[in-house]
């Protein structure tokens, strides 16, 4: 639920601007905003109502000398009502109003999409939005690695005409959605490609994507598939939110603006519109799918938000403690051998010595060793130092090699784990325990978050949850955990 002075703003958000942008504006925005998301909706029967005033629009610029094929109006609409979805999306929610899209008609990005996005349909419609007035659009173009200014995609913003006839409709913030994939609730993907050179670029770079894999459904998939629909209908009926308002959502959103894990444009609203569930597993094979490795959950918008940041979410109006399994990965693979660890597994004594030896606050490099570990840990072969992000802190005065050396002789017992990819495998224990925990929460009638090792819920639920996390992890692992 957004504060008053914020839903009292959506409605002068949705005001058509009093003049459309300049080409100068549009050639500003190149390349910025928020990448298309075909499972952005607009509610009925607010949807509905906004896309025929549309394709009423469509329908007399573009007259058609033979009647629609019933099935390809049905995908005419269908990309319409996302085009307009995403565009809505965009000018509510985030401070560069424009949405970026593949217009190539083999756009790899686009290669497992449903077929009314391929093969160039989303740029064709997008084009015709263009000329009946009611979009802007920028064209993408790929610059040589040569080139002092970078390539960008395409992308396109709603026009004054277009936010006249939102208002007109009814579109406000309350209205946009988003539904997960409930054809794909459990999802298989095959090993991360290796690196490859780009000449455009000129050096070797690691494609962010796998190829997603088809299977036929198991009784096993089929029961995940069933507790994630009785979970995403669960958190349907929840509010899930930021809490506070005025100057706290202003803040909230400065912060979380500045964090490197947002995503897009930045914020004018927080997008608490997603929390539908699913499960991804990798390293998976087309000959025998299998899924022993990963399964995380991925798609509750607070999955993308910063620690810190989580603190001020709200569930149903009431503020929220989130507990985590401390250091869940090193610890299981230390409980898997039958060995109960030191108390924080990413300080070493000797970065601990070196701290204090050149005046450092205690801890600064713990991150650092943090990241190295979940490298080594979720990783094959040796860490790169072309992987380390600028927030990353380590020790100026030791290499990388030397602090991994300095890891694997302190963590001995779990040493030959490393660099073998064993993350993937605890991530498939790790997410189970997850599963089973928002499940159990959701049987019970209370509700609990969760963001791969820890858990979100109210406050007065605090102890159930801590108990329940013991007894999902020890069930598992034959050990209690340590929560914090």
């Amino acid at each position: 639920m957004l504060h008053s002075e914020y839903a009292a703003k959506q409605r002068q958000l949705l005001l058509w601007a009093s003049q459309e942008p300049s080409q100068s504006d549009l050639k500003r925005l190149r390349g910025k905003g928020v990448f298309f998301d075909e499972r952005i909706q607009i509610e009925e029967p607010v949807g509905s109502a906004f896309t025929d005033r549309v394709l009423e629009i469509l329908g007399a610029a573009f007259p058609r000398r033979r009647k629609w094929k019933k099935v390809d109006f049905e995908l005419h609409t269908l990309r319409v009502c996302a085009i307009l979805a995403n565009a809505m999306r965009a000018r509510i929610f985030r401070e560069i109003p424009a949405v970026l899209y593949y217009a190539k008609a083999d756009a790899e990005a686009y290669a497992d999409k449903p077929n009314w996005i391929r093969h160039g349909a989303l740029d064709r419609t997008v084009k015709m939005l263009v000329k009946v007035g009611l979009l802007h659009r920028i064209a993408g173009k790929k610059m040589p690695a040569s080139h002092n200014e970078r390539s960008w995609v395409s992308s396109y913003l709603p026009t004054k005409s277009l936010m006249a006839l939102a208002d007109e409709t009814g579109v406000k913030a309350d209205v946009i959605n988003w539904t997960g994939p409930t054809d794909k609730l459990v999802q298989l993907y095959e090993p991360k490609p290796d690196k490859y050179f780009d000449r455009f670029k000129g050096e070797l770079v690691q494609p962010q994507r796998s190829s997603p894999i088809a299977f036929e459904p198991t009784p096993e998939t089929i029961e995940w598939s069933e507790v994630l629909k009785a979970i995403n209908s669960h958190y349907s009926e929840q509010e899930i939110s930021i809490g506070g308002g005025g100057f706290k959502l202003r803040k909230w959103l400065s912060d979380y603006n500045a964090s490197s894990e947002r995503g897009g444009a930045p914020y004018r609203l927080p997008e608490t519109f997603k929390s539908d569930l699913y499960r991804v597993f990798n390293n998976g094979s087309r000959d025998n799918p299998r899924f022993d490795e990963g399964g995380r959950l991925f798609g509750g918008w607070w999955m993308q938000v910063p620690e810190e940041l989580r603190k001020a979410i709200h569930i149903n109006g009431q503020p929220t403690i989130e507990l985590d399994y401390k250091n869940c990965h090193p610890r299981m693979l230390y409980h898997q051998r039958g060995i109960e660890p030191q108390d924080d597994l990413y300080c070493l004594p000797e970065i601990e010595a070196y701290e204090q030896e050149i005046g450092k606050k205690a801890g600064t490099y713990r991150t650092g060793i943090k990241w190295l570990m979940q490298v080594l840990i979720n990783g094959r072969g040796r860490p790169d130092v072309s992987d380390q992000a600028s927030d990353i802190l380590l020790p100026p005065d030791l290499t990388i090699a030397e602090i991994v050396r300095l890891i694997e002789a302190h963590h001995d017992p779990i040493a030959d784990a490393f660099g073998t990819g064993a993350g993937l495998r605890l991530m498939r224990v790790e997410s189970d325990i997850a599963l089973e925990i928002i499940s159990t929460a959701m049987q019970e009638g209370w509700t609990a978050l969760s963001v791969h090792d820890s858990f979100i819920t109210e406050r007065d639920q605090k102890e159930r949850l801590s108990a329940l996390m013991i007894d999902s992890y020890t069930k598992r692992l034959g050990v209690e955990p340590v929560i914090k």
